[in-house]
């Protein structure tokens, strides 16, 4: 694999991260097992065919020498024994110019700290001049004044130096690489003006085992540091010693200061090495391919040679694996609860279930009779009122005759065990959440409890007097109290801003800091928070647990019945903060209609428990209500990517990558050319070119998908007639979940437009651009979505040059170092021309009286060339009479047949007008919040413009 067997080949290392798999939290130790590839190897990344085809999961094979079973799980004496499991993470990278420098290229010239860190002081880029490595920039390390300094600069983020991290470099495990073998690092330092005299460092190696700790550490001579411009080496030359698996390389002072001291360091190198030689770039590294091995398949060659399969998975491909809750349950388990009661039984249910198995059910409960009446808990109910769409239902019913009062008749209520997790948690902090709905509103004097524990001195008796409730009061504004195990310090907090008694769904919310300090109650997105005055609010003695009344079942007492419905009764052991309490309230509400793309792709990793963060590339919708009960995560994901008409992937790292249409519109310039010339990339084989009518789609049909308990408006169609009529009909179905209905007609009309004539596709093509090395970066850093282009130059015909995306690449390698790529593309025509988004408008033809749902139009934009149907489509929002007094909102339902070069249109709305308007009155699109249109005029401003449409540097704004 070395540069010096290979050279025009890049540097391939296959590295797996044997301490972590799955969804586990933290670092992952990569170890190197380049050395150990055998025969043949491939890595597919998540891609497709065809442009409207969906993006499947990325796979990999590689095949490891396993001869001294070190990859056998059984293997108790092998080095990584108990960590041979399915889903440890595993990534391929390319390394191109090769050479003998092993570190990031960024430490290595001194142009960034992503890879660095300091034990003491504070790091920054800075220019510098002279360094005899030929670097302009250097890493500045500042560390104050002290008598016993004993700080370091040096490779690796995220841990102390005494700990291994994920850039540590791998010195066992590469071709070549084995124990004992010698290694050097080395650095050029300088010093700002004003430094102290005769300031020394030295350069360091440390040695980690299998395990990431330090083993041992190697320290070379010290040298003075000079002052700019003058420079010195530092070195250190060391043999790993045995178990190093990695080296990180540092930069030490322990003189003595008496002033702030600044080190300029440059020119970092590790190699392979007895001694320092000159300086070399390390090269760019890139991501192959990142995903987790999913299986380790052993193979014996009868008793001597053994190797091991690697079937790898990308993320996309564990995503699959999840089907996911309800919107809101989903969100609310991803938060880590202790229990989560979702109390959605069916009718019937005298128990309700923890929805994560974890803890007893809850038990419907009626206590002794104190009266006349009774109560009742009804489990199976319907959803009513608005506000609900996190619970699609059923839910459960509360009935208490006297409700709001204390103790006069048995009460309905649901009893938690008395003892365990079901009870709030006494240290830590924590957060209740129950969601609830009533028309009754409490007598002056009076409450109704939602959710109470108790400890059995709450009513004078012995025992602790801890006490945590959720209330309604006579005014309807919910309100929460805690009291500490004395009894002696209390603290309430009411939420003013919703009146909760109205028939419609509200989520309650309160939370505890772990010091038992600060105590905050929501309701829906409004919240208020108490600093408490003294001492630590446990809630230590706790020992009843009632949801519907304030019991303590020990004394008999109960109090404050709730009247209404109930849902998802959660607890957390530590407070979630304020901004996850609103956005499951949001959540709760709404689905969270009205976030971005990226928000709600993110938001979906996160429910699925993905610790990454989405990376997104030129996105822009904005999302309606979530609906994913019983959906995988990947396919909710791909309705995201959809509602963008663009695609979610994951990249050559692992980034789970969501990309809406606007991405390719912005690619103007391929980044690669396919060709036989210099500059251009080569491909083997005649690539076969074709006009294919199997990917022409001009019957488009769009389903919007909306949040439960909302209704399903009916899907959108488009056709193309012309390409039907040359082509044959050809459907293509999608669905999309924007926030706006009207979308899914726009959507229908962009896939008409884009999809009805036929393309020219070239087939698969496999390049090789090491007759060319210096084509690797471009090639290195092609991935899904590269804009390329590809150039056939038959001998007696006209030059074929094709502009494509890249939709699929697979690559494929050997044991000793060779590479090539195959691509598949797309034809880049429909995105190339710009798209302009802007607000219809126009003015009235006619005059309109109130009560009317017909109108007249003047010429709709584009009337020239577009019947009006084109660009007014049924569901749009028109503003008549924008910017009177009278202005109103109306929703198209029709629009009648014109042809192009019409004078005046008829539009037929879903429901009638309120106002009378007047003839010349503007209509148009509602204009977003800040935006004022202008007046035409003659000399004019653009009647097919708005200032929401203005062209500018930052590109197309791509849209239906």
């Amino acid at each position: 694999m070395s540069a010096a067997l290979l050279p025009s080949w890049p540097r391939i290392n296959l590295q797996i991260a044997l301490n972590i798999g799955g969804l586990q939290a933290g670092q992952p130790y990569w170890t190197d097992v380049t050395a150990r590839l055998q025969g043949n190897w491939t890595a597919e990344l998540s891609g497709r065919q065809y442009e409207q085809d969906a993006v499947q999961s990325g796979s990999a094979t590689f095949i490891l020498d396993n001869t001294d079973g070190s990859f056998d799980s059984g293997n108790a004496s092998g080095p990584y024994y108990g960590s041979i499991k399915p889903y440890r993470q595993i990534r391929l990278t390319a390394t191109w110019p090769p050479s003998a420098n092993q570190l990031p290229q960024g430490l290595a010239d001194g142009s960034a700290l992503t890879d660095c860190q300091t034990t003491l002081g504070s790091v920054a880029i800075a220019a510098v001049s002279g360094a005899p490595s030929g670097q302009s920039t250097a890493i500045a390390w500042t560390y104050p004044a002290s008598s016993a300094i004993a700080g370091a600069i040096g490779q690796g983020t995220g841990a102390p130096f005494p700990s291994c991290d994920q850039d540590a470099t791998p010195v066992i495990g590469q071709p070549s690489q084995a124990p004992g073998q010698p290694w050097t690092a080395s650095l050029y330092v300088s010093g700002a003006a004003g430094n102290n005299a005769g300031v020394q460092v030295n350069a360091r190696l440390s040695w980690y085992n299998q395990a990431g700790a330090r083993v041992a550490t190697s320290d070379g001579a010290a040298v003075t540091v000079p002052t700019l411009p003058s420079w010195t080496r530092a070195s250190v030359s060391a043999t790993a010693p045995t178990g190093a698996v990695w080296a990180r390389v540092e930069l030490l002072d322990t003189t003595a200061t008496t002033s702030s001291t600044t080190v300029y360091a440059t020119g970092w190198q590790l190699e392979q090495s007895a001694a320092a030689s000159t300086w070399t770039d390390p090269g760019t590294t890139y991501g192959l391919w990142q995903g987790y091995v999913e299986r380790w398949q052993q193979k014996w060659d009868g008793a001597v040679r053994g190797t091991v399969t690697l079937g790898c998975v990308d993320t996309l491909a564990a995503l699959a694996k999840l089907t996911l809750q309800p919107s809101f349950q989903q969100q609310l388990q991803a938060l880590g609860p202790q229990f989560v009661y979702a109390l959605n039984e069916a009718s019937g249910a005298t128990q309700f279930a923890d929805q994560l198995g974890l803890n007893p059910p809850r038990l419907t409960y009626s206590p002794p009779s104190l009266g006349a009446g009774g109560g009742s808990v009804t489990a199976g109910s319907s959803v009513q009122g608005g506000g609900s769409v996190g619970s699609s239902g059923p839910v459960v019913t509360l009935s208490n005759p006297s409700w709001g009062l204390n103790g006069t008749t048995t009460a309905g209520v649901l009893l938690a065990a008395q003892s365990g997790a079901n009870l709030p948690p006494v240290s830590g902090g924590l957060t209740r959440i129950i969601c609830y709905r009533t028309t009754s509103v409490p007598t002056a004097g009076g409450a109704m409890c939602l959710w109470a524990a108790t400890g059995p001195g709450v009513y004078g008796g012995s025992g602790s007097r801890a006490w945590l409730g959720i209330y309604l009061d006579p005014n309807q504004h919910l309100y929460a109290v805690v009291s500490d195990p004395t009894g002696t310090y209390t603290s309430t907090i009411t939420v003013p801003d919703v009146a909760a008694c109205d028939g419609n769904w509200h989520i309650g919310a309160i939370q505890l800091s772990s010091d038992g300090k600060t105590f905050t109650v929501a309701n829906d997105t409004h919240g208020y928070q108490n600093v408490l005055p003294s001492g630590a609010y446990t809630l230590t003695g706790c020992n009843a647990d009632t949801i519907g009344a304030m019991a303590n079942p020990f004394v008999n007492s109960w109090q404050q019945y709730f009247q209404g419905d109930l849902a998802y009764a959660v607890q957390y052991a530590y407070p979630i903060g304020n901004s996850a309490a609103f956005d499951l309230g949001a959540g709760f509400a709404t689905g969270w209609a009205g976030e971005s793309s990226t928000a709600r792709g993110q938001r979906i990793l996160t429910m699925a428990g993905y610790t990454g963060q989405l990376t997104a590339l030129g996105t822009q919708e904005t999302m309606g209500g979530a609906n994913l009960a019983g959906v995988g995560a990947l396919a909710a994901l791909a309705t995201v990517a959809d509602t963008e008409a663009g695609q979610v992937y994951t990249d050559g790292s692992g980034a789970v990558t969501l990309a809406g249409r606007r991405w390719r519109y912005l690619q103007s310039i391929p980044v690669v050319t396919f060709g036989e010339h210099t500059g251009e990339a080569p491909y083997g084989g005649g690539a076969e070119i074709d006009l294919d009518p199997d990917h022409v789609y001009n019957q488009i049909s769009i389903t919007t998908q909306v949040a439960p308990n909302s209704p399903q408006p009916p899907d959108v169609y488009a056709g193309a007639s012309t390409s039907q009529q040359e082509y044959f009909q050809a459907t293509l179905s999608r669905t999309i979940n924007p926030a706006s209905v009207s979308e899914a007609g726009y959507a229908a009309q962009y896939l008409a437009q884009q999809y009805a004539e036929p393309q020219p596709r070239v087939d698969a093509v496999s390049v090789d651009p090491s007759a060319d090395p210096s084509l690797w970066p471009s090639v290195l850093g092609l991935g899904f979505g590269s804009r390329a282009r590809h150039m056939r130059r038959p001998n007696n015909a006209a030059v074929i040059q094709l502009e494509t995306f890249i939709e699929q690449l697979v690559w494929a390698g050997d044991d000793i170092g060779k590479l090539a790529l195959t691509v598949q593309q797309s034809p880049a025509a429909p995105f190339t021309d710009w798209l302009i988004a802007a607000a219809l408008h126009t003015t009235l033809a006619t005059a309109a009286t109130a009560g009317t749902n017909t109108v007249t139009l003047a010429p709709l934009t584009g009337s020239a060339n577009n019947p009006a149907s084109a660009v007014l489509v049924p569901g749009t929002v028109l503003t008549l009479g924008y910017g009177t007094a009278d202005a109103e909102n109306l929703t198209v339902k029709s629009v009648a047949a014109t042809t192009a070069g019409y004078t005046s249109v008829g539009v037929t709305f879903s429901t009638n007008t309120v106002n009378n308007h007047l003839v010349g009155e503007t209509v148009c699109q509602p204009l977003p919040s800040g935006y004022q249109l202008p007046a035409a005029t003659a000399a004019g401003f653009p009647a097919s413009l708005d200032p929401g449409a203005t062209l500018s540097t930052s590109g197309p704004r791509a849209a239906y």
